[in-house]
């Protein structure tokens, strides 16, 4: 063997030993598969706040076997999806890290979220030093289109607004009671029956004023007044001559300006309240898309915005705004509770919330403050890279107290009106809520 043939048949063996350079051969075993943990969504209920106020931080993930958090947040966090709600109280910008990992604890993904905090708005102090029994700001007329109803004739004007009835309302349009398509407790497991002053549907319904025992005008303001009264039960009578035969301890009135009073972007309204008081008690001032009543619009991807709610896990001196939007089946919000000292809560002394509506973008303004306490723009907000912006369509404005249900909590009947008179009451507003005025004018 020549010494050339003796290094050919030397890189021959070296490479049949080594695989051919073909990377091992077909009998190795095929590498276990390794899937990346997604962040689908991390996001904040609001990216900028006043100190003492809170957020909601909220977020899915995909393929992660363990969340934590970091920066100005710890601890383990939910997998698939969580929520988490936080009170901010130091000036400055917080930062929310979520970090999550997959199969190897070298496959990790982080998000993160800031929030900045800022000083009360400077004058939210001074406006309430002094003791009054309304801070609202004062109603204005300067603007090319301008409507101000004060409650100054005891007519509920029936050109603005419609009564809404029953216990729930029909998915579609002219179902009947106790069909599937009824939403009983509307939509929310809450215990009142809607009244109005058409005949059969109130117990003391006033024609000439077009009041009922639930609503009414008395003294400059409209007064909703929820009554529990299981000594003399209401009697649907929508049952009258139906297979159901039901009857209410709980009354009440909600209001609409549906087809009447309509509104759009490019439009600031200011309502100026008083909460009643008590556990079980859900007043809210709220808006939803023209078309609802009609079954041309859908809950919740046409969208609903409340402007003032008040609910069973909200102190005496806090308030809520919400906008609600997504999907079929699946609602989404985003909200901001509201706060003022507590010698000035909201079932003491009126306050007025304004909402500045344009197109893309809605503020809201407690009283007299010039900083909006809670600002929500389309552009800014990841939920609506995905979800639908409802918000560019025309609304219509409801007034209302339910009883009970998700939001109300278990009623403390002690706290509601028990007749018509409310004669349980020394004083009586205390079980009612107060509407001072209702102002709507265009920004020019």
């Amino acid at each position: 063997m020549n010494y050339k043939y003796f290094l050919n048949f030397l890189l021959i063996v070296t490479l049949i030993s080594c695989g051919g350079g073909g990377g091992g051969g077909s009998s190795d075993p095929e590498p276990p598969s390794i899937f990346n943990p997604v962040i689908n969504t991390f996001t904040s209920s609001s990216s900028s706040i006043t100190s003492g106020n809170s957020i909601d931080l909220s977020w899915t993930t995909t393929n992660a076997i363990s969340c934590s958090g970091s920066g100005d947040w710890d601890g383990a966090k939910a997998t698939g999806s969580g929520s988490e709600t936080l009170t901010l109280t130091d000036v400055k910008t917080y930062t929310f890290t979520l970090t999550c990992r997959g199969e190897s604890s070298q496959n990790t993904v982080s998000k993160s979220v800031t929030v900045e905090v800022t000083e009360s708005n400077g004058s939210s102090t001074n406006i309430y030093s002094e003791d009054k029994a309304t801070y609202c700001a004062t109603p204005s007329n300067d603007s090319s289109s301008y409507w101000l109803e004060e409650f100054t004739s005891n007519i509920l004007d029936e050109n603005i607004f419609t009564y809404q009835e029953s216990n729930g309302f029909c998915a579609t349009p002219g179902c009947p009671n106790g069909d599937s398509d009824f939403v009983q407790g509307w939509g929310n497991n809450e215990a009142q029956y809607y009244t109005s002053c058409r005949d059969g549907y109130s117990k003391n319904c006033n024609s000439e004023t077009n009041t009922t025992e639930n609503a009414f005008i008395e003294n400059g303001f409209l007064k909703i007044q929820p009554i529990y009264n299981s000594s003399s039960p209401f009697e649907d009578p929508y049952c009258d001559d139906k297979s159901c035969s039901y009857t209410w301890d709980y009354t009440s009135a909600r209001i609409m300006t549906s087809g009447k009073k309509v509104m759009s972007p490019g439009t600031e309204i200011t309502v100026c309240f008083k909460h009643p008081e008590g556990m079980g008690h859900w007043p809210a001032i709220w808006m939803l898309p023209q078309g609802f009543v009609e079954g041309q619009k859908k809950w919740p991807q046409d969208g609903e915005n409340d402007l003032v709610e008040h609910m069973q896990n909200h102190q005496a001196y806090e308030t809520q705004s919400t906008i609600h939007f997504g999907s079929t089946g699946t609602s989404r919000n985003i909200w901001q509770i509201e706060s003022v000292p507590a010698n000035v809560d909201f079932f003491d002394k009126f306050h007025s919330v304004t909402m500045r509506w344009q197109t893309d973008k809605i503020e809201y303004f407690l009283d007299t403050q010039t900083q909006p306490y809670f600002t929500i723009v389309k552009d800014d907000r990841s939920e609506f890279n995905n979800d639908y912006w409802p918000f560019n369509e025309d609304f219509y404005l409801i007034l209302n107290v339910a009883s009970g249900g998700n939001g109300g909590g278990s009623p403390d009947t002690s706290k509601f009106c028990q007749d018509a008179e409310c004669s349980n009451f020394e004083d009586k507003d205390r079980g009612r809520f107060l509407i001072d005025y209702i102002e709507i004018k265009s920004i020019d």
